[in-house]
């Protein structure tokens, strides 16, 4: 928990990874490189994408039976805010805490990509460096609302990676459009509700708040680089394929 643990492991896996990064990367359409295609690898990808998605699971089921045992107890506004620190003490660290380092497991995720002969995006280093940082700050101040942050990201990572495990398998599972749409819901709910922790009044303190604005100077900009994902992937693509279609 010490602070310079993911900074440094979050900078030299940016550093790494760009250096590892191939010159010429593959298409996104076209077949990975003939190692990516061995029924070896593709197992352990699968593999991979399960153990995610069904921790997930676990931490998605988890988080909510806290977050909901607290609200019983305490009410609306203390179980909420937590200001006793009884969810904390009782769930909250704990969970939080694996979540945390779950985020350095999910580097896996750029290996792959960079295996398959692929480029690793800066919206995929941004993401994952980020998420590493974000989440360590939630700990080490003790901010409560990283509590919804888990049970939203937790919801759709129970999504995505059996979304990639099925892939992986063969099977073409719908909803990947979808799948992006949510992705960039849960950054806006984030925002949302970090602002709506700062500005509650004794919601919150000072210490904790600071993990806050940490989560916040993240969110922005990561919500930029999805939005110009989607737009890029679904909207201009689309309207470039029509024009193709009508020419």
């Amino acid at each position: 928990m010490h602070w310079k643990t993911p900074l440094v492991i979050a900078a030299a896996y940016t550093v790494l990874i760009m250096k590892a990064n191939p010159q010429k990367p593959i298409a996104a359409k076209a077949q990975p490189l003939k190692r990516a295609q061995s029924p070896v690898f593709k197992r352990v990808v699968i593999g991979h994408n399960i153990i995610l998605a069904v921790y997930s699971l676990w931490t998605l089921v988890s988080m909510v039976s806290g977050l909901v045992d607290n609200l019983r107890t305490h009410g609306l506004y203390e179980g909420v805010c937590d200001t006793k620190f009884t969810m904390w003490n009782a769930k909250l660290f704990r969970l939080s805490f694996y979540f945390y380092l779950s985020k350095y497991y999910e580097f896996i995720d750029t290996l792959i990509i960079l295996y398959k002969g692929r480029k690793a995006s800066t919206l995929q280093m941004y993401h994952h460096a980020g998420a590493v940082i974000t989440m360590w700050a939630g700990c080490y101040f003790i901010a409560v609302p990283i509590a919804f942050f888990v049970i939203v990201n937790s919801a759709i990572h129970t999504w995505m990676y059996t979304f990639y495990a099925l892939t992986a398998a063969g099977i073409r599972p719908p909803g990947k459009r979808l799948l992006t749409s949510s992705q960039i819901f849960q950054f806006i709910f984030g925002i949302s509700c970090c602002l709506f922790y700062v500005f509650c009044p004794g919601c919150e303190n000072g210490r904790q708040k600071i993990a806050i604005y940490i989560n916040l100077a993240y969110l922005f900009p990561l919500l930029g680089l999805f939005s110009s994902f989607f737009v890029r992937t679904y909207l201009t693509n689309e309207s470039s394929g029509k024009n193709k279609k009508e020419a």
